[in-house]
């Protein structure tokens, strides 16, 4: 019994590698430089060069690994024809790669399945660009198109019908495909704008999705480090210039169960370690908040320069997107003068943003605001009989106290609407009061049998014609006092 079962797995192995071997002789006979090079070609309609491909006996198990590959601009299939074994033009090039890895699993092979093990690109270097008509250099990848026109033109747009997971022939099983140490620069031409991704490494990984199965398999890791930057200040925007890097870790579910269509869903955490920002909207819209510059003054004027900071393992957010949808919950940055915590969402088509957005103001900037409020109360003061009576010192203390929060530092609520390149913000929370209030309250408060003519003058002083109630209201204060 032993002996059979012994002399069965021999006869197994032996299959096997018969069928190893033979798989690889098809491919090392069948794929070559040329093979790809002209295949990928006509598929992407670019013409195509590979300096080198690794393709041997055993490459059905080890996988295929070709380096230096240039991709040019689209081309029309003349063009192709007469650019046939000549190097990618420099000046012409759309992309270029320094590796390409493709791995297959070899026994779902023998069920006739299809698994990816491994799809890399390599350090690819990609160019963007949107002309002044909106139209990408990619649109003849991205989109169903008809019959080409020239090098010069995109395809003619052809309406095609949303993906389903029905389409799909078989279900897909993928350990990993993506990006390592890419490069992309994307130019809009219509607005005069670039923006760059610098040493990403974008990654799906466990992708499985079966259209028989659509509820236990419709989902894929999704790793994700990069910095991103601009390349040149914005003319318009929700921002002037940045250069931020960001990390993201999550899922992302490709089909929309009730429909069974291509409408992914992506929740991520999506951390921010470091950055700088200058001229974002939010915060300059902040600055213009008429309460909060009689109080803070030029003290919140730093949210108007470049925000830097670093290292910082707190500030990013929980991320869910779908539909040009994203909800942002838990939001946290961590700058030098101020921790910023947020939540709300924003749509992505539209711009139409509505969050909450809350400030703690660094304790260093205390001392600096008070001695702005203090020098404020002692200018409207005008009366040398009345200062005696009032302290502008204690004044800015006790204007203070309802900005600070529970640590002695001062603490921001506020809502943000409108669109992200003309957000309008309110101050919430704390509800603060006139700086001519608070003087003729703690005037009031402090009037004495000594002070009390000078007192009502002083505040006569401070209230204009249409204020006069107020004077009245005071009026019957001191009344009451004598």
């Amino acid at each position: 019994m032993l002996k059979k079962a012994f002399w069965g797995l021999v006869a197994l192995v032996c299959l096997l590698v018969v069928t190893i071997v033979a798989a690889g002789i098809i491919l090392y006979k069948t794929v070559d430089k040329t093979f790809i090079e002209s295949h990928l070609s006509a598929t992407l309609h670019r013409q195509v060069t590979i300096e080198k491909i690794d393709v041997s006996l055993f490459s059905i198990v080890s996988g295929i690994e070709a380096e230096r590959i240039a991709v040019s601009n689209f081309k029309t299939p003349e063009t192709l024809a007469a650019l046939a074994g000549h190097p990618v033009d420099e000046k012409d090039l759309f992309a270029d790669l320094e590796a390409f890895r493709f791995k297959l699993k070899f026994l779902p092979l023998l069920k006739r399945q299809v698994e990816i093990q491994e799809l890399l690109l390599i350090r690819p270097v990609v160019r963007l660009v949107k002309d002044k008509r909106g139209r990408l250099n990619i649109d003849d990848l991205i989109r169903s198109k008809k019959k080409p026109l020239d090098d010069r033109k995109p395809w003619k747009e052809d309406s095609a019908p949303p993906l389903s997971a029905d389409n799909l022939p078989v279900a897909v099983a993928i350990s990993e495909i993506g990006l390592k140490d890419a490069r992309i620069t994307y130019h809009d031409a219509k607005y005069n704008q670039t923006f760059q991704a610098y040493n990403l490494t974008a990654l799906l990984q466990d992708i499985r999705i079966d259209p028989k199965a659509l509820a236990q398999n419709d989902e894929m890791r999704v790793k994700l480090d990069l910095g991103v930057k601009t390349l040149a200040p914005l003319k318009t925007g929700s921002v002037q210039s940045f250069d931020l890097t960001l990390g993201a870790d999550g899922k992302v579910i490709p089909f929309d169960l009730q429909t069974r269509l291509l409408n992914p869903e992506a929740l991520v955490r999506l951390s921010l370690p470091s950055g700088k920002v200058t001229g974002l909207q939010v915060f300059n819209a902040l600055t213009k908040i008429p309460i909060l510059g009689d109080y803070l003054g030029s003290q919140l004027s730093f949210l108007k320069g470049t925000q830097r900071w670093s290292a910082s393992t707190e500030s990013g957010m929980n991320l869910r997107y779908k539909g040009d949808q994203v909800e942002i919950k838990s939001g946290r940055l961590d700058l030098a003068e101020t921790k910023i915590l947020f939540d709300g969402g924003l749509n992505l088509a539209s711009k139409a943003i509505k969050m909450n957005l809350n400030l703690t103001l660094s304790q260093d900037l205390n001392d600096g605001i008070q001695t702005s409020l203090a020098k404020k109360f002692d200018a409207a003061i005008k009366r040398p009989d009345v200062r005696k009576y009032v302290d502008p010192s204690r004044l800015a203390m006790a204007a203070m106290e309802p900005l600070l929060n529970d640590d002695g530092r001062i603490a921001l609520g506020t809502s943000v609407n409108g669109t992200t390149e003309k957000p309008r913000v309110k101050l919430v929370q704390p509800q603060l009061r006139s700086l001519d209030v608070v003087i003729r309250d703690s005037m009031t408060s402090v009037a004495t049998e000594a002070g009390k003519e000078a007192v009502r003058g002083a505040v006569k002083e401070h209230l204009n014609e249409n204020q006069q109630q107020l004077l009245n209201d005071l009026g019957g204060l001191l009344k009451r006092k004598e």
